[in-house]
């Protein structure tokens, strides 16, 4: 048989390409909840990814209270989705734990969403590009935007190709926390230790009692996740005799916190004090540490953790039990590896928003940075970045800096959508 007639036409090869959703969201927490609702208002066709189940993250500390109120945790699309159902909705000022927040607002708006779009949990996206792009070609111009972007999901141990005209990363930092060690880097042995050590805020009071109850914990980080540790731990140590932990916080400053100034959230204010009191009066047996770093730590299976600690300049060697490292979060920028974003050296955000918390919060001094920013102070502007139509969204585009809130998040779903050109008219549909 001649070349000529085995020729395939590759047309006929690109099923997937057939069909191109107009928005995929990445991520079904709380921001990416608040898109996809904004999105059937819209009428966009969308998918909703979530490499877990809905509000994942948000369940993962479940048992923490909010500082902020009710309505600033709820989206006003979301909410719209939800009316008449007002009754079933917590009330305006109620200071909610994350399950609380997760059961009565979070799933029964990703119920409510789930006959509107695709709702794909489960579904981890491994990568995004343009389907016909390479990273460096059509630089900053608006032709990358003639080609939808591709996104390579995993699903029930499978890999599928999903194309959209638009895409917001909503996926967050929880997943990806910082290193313990100096500089933001493993300290000696911490890559082998990493699975024993606790990185997220625990129910020292509640379901992990028993894991710290007559133990001795290393407790680091100087920020509100710390100090809601070291409150636990401290009552604890009061109620359980052997309970001792060592509060070992990087900066040189009389308080492991910092008071925010005029601050509006009273829990907060309230936390700041009862942390930095402890610090100041330890329990018997426990202490506060400043200028201190982890320098190694190497797993002794039933003896728990032998550490270096360099505190002040000198190095101490010790034995623990636990090791819990609140140390905060950094963003994966491996999805978007093959875009073309800009990123900020320091914070590791997207550059716009990275600028504008910059100004707005001014240069990084003895006041610790405050998540209560005014709505116009990021705006729309903030959220561009080169690749025309990709957006980073929620916790992620604040990068390695924790000042943030939710309604900020929202804010930046509505901004994304006007960007977009969707804020009024209605899309056509997918294709």
């Amino acid at each position: 048989m001649k070349a000529a007639e085995t020729a395939v036409n590759h047309d006929d090869l690109e099923p997937a390409r057939v069909r191109t959703m107009d928005l995929a969201i990445i991520g079904a927490g709380p921001v990416g909840l608040e898109a996809a609702a904004r999105a059937t208002r819209a009428g966009l066709a969308t998918v909703l990814f979530d490499a877990g189940a809905v509000a994942d993250h948000v369940r993962a500390w479940g048992w923490l209270r909010l500082f902020s109120p009710f309505e600033w945790n709820a989206g006003p699309a979301g909410l719209e989705l939800l009316g008449g159902r007002e009754a079933e909705l917590p009330a305006a000022g109620a200071l909610l734990t994350g399950t609380e927040l997760r059961t009565r607002y979070l799933l029964p708006l990703a119920e409510s969403l789930r006959s509107r779009v695709d709702l794909r949990e489960g579904a981890r996206v491994r990568d995004a590009a343009r389907a016909d792009r390479l990273k460096g070609e059509a630089l900053g111009e608006a032709a990358r935007a003639e080609q939808p972007f591709r996104l390579l999901v995993e699903e029930n141990g499978a890999e599928t190709e999903v194309f959209a005209r638009a895409v917001f990363d909503c996926s967050g930092t929880y997943g990806r926390p910082n290193w313990a060690g100096p500089s933001g880097t493993p300290a000696v042995g911490e890559r082998s230790a990493r699975r024993a050590i606790e990185y997220r805020v625990r129910d020292v009071l509640g379901a992990q009692r028993g894991r710290y109850a007559a133990r001795r914990t290393l407790l680091l980080g100087n920020g509100h996740s710390a100090a809601t540790t070291a409150c636990a731990l401290a009552a604890l140590a009061r109620s359980v005799p052997g309970t001792r932990f060592t509060w070992a916080s990087r900066e040189a400053h009389d308080t492991p916190l910092r008071a925010i100034p005029d601050d509006p959230l009273p829990e907060r204010v309230r936390l700041t004090r009862r942390a930095n009191a402890i610090a100041a009066e330890p329990p018997p047996g426990c202490e506060w540490l400043s200028r201190s770093r982890l320098l190694s730590v190497a797993q002794r299976d039933s003896r728990g953790f032998e550490v270096d600690l360099e505190i002040a300049g000198n190095v101490r060697r010790d034995r623990f039990d636990r090791i819990v490292a609140n140390v905060g979060y950094e963003p994966d920028d491996r999805l978007y590896r093959q875009l073309q974003v800009h990123v900020c050296y320091a914070s590791h955000g997207p550059m716009g928003v990275s600028a504008a918390l910059l100004a707005a919060q001014g240069p990084r001094g003895d006041e610790p940075a405050d998540c209560c920013i005014a709505a116009d102070a990021l705006g729309p502007e903030t959220l561009r970045n080169p690749e025309p139509g990709f957006f980073i969204l929620g916790a992620k585009s604040f990068g390695k800096n924790s000042a943030f809130l939710m309604r900020t998040g929202y804010e930046q779903v509505a901004d994304a959508f006007s960007l977009l050109g969707w804020s009024a008219a209605r899309a056509t549909g997918a294709r």
